[in-house]
């Protein structure tokens, strides 16, 4: 059975060591960070330096009850609502994925993979000669 403390751990990064600590502080713009998102400094650090250390993790997708919201001061949305957006979401990604109207070739496309005989250009000895003079057989 669990005493509850592996539960308290998820709620919060874990702790990071002090040089770590030292150099996020450094930065005069952290405290800034952390009091505009209405964080407690030494949470903001350790997830700064939780993600420093684990650069290859993503950030985690919370759930928020219901009474958080309300203490947040936003209204949490229906079950309606939710529906409402998801539906919408699915229509949005049918429609992407609909045909775009415009049609099929009426013709067969050449098909450059068979075997072929390769076409030699022909070419005209009095053409050659006049390119070669630099005369035109335009100009007189």
């Amino acid at each position: 059975m669990s005493d509850g403390s592996q539960i308290d751990q998820l709620d919060k990064p874990p702790k990071i060591s002090a040089e770590l600590r030292a150099k996020i502080l450094a930065d005069p713009n952290v405290a800034k960070i952390a009091a505009e998102l209405k964080m407690d400094l030494e949470e903001f650090v350790n997830t700064v330096g939780y993600y420093l250390n684990n650069p290859g993790v993503e950030p985690a997708f919370l759930v928020v009850s219901d009474e958080n919201l309300k203490k947040m001061g936003i209204n949490p949305p229906t079950a309606e609502a939710i529906e409402a957006n998801v539906r919408a979401s699915v229509e949005a990604f049918k429609a992407g994925k609909a045909p775009s109207g415009y049609e099929e070739p009426r013709k067969k496309t050449v098909d450059l993979t068979g075997e072929g005989e390769s076409v030699q250009p022909k070419s005209d000895p009095g053409l050659d000669d006049t390119v070669k003079k630099g005369k035109s057989p335009l100009k007189p």
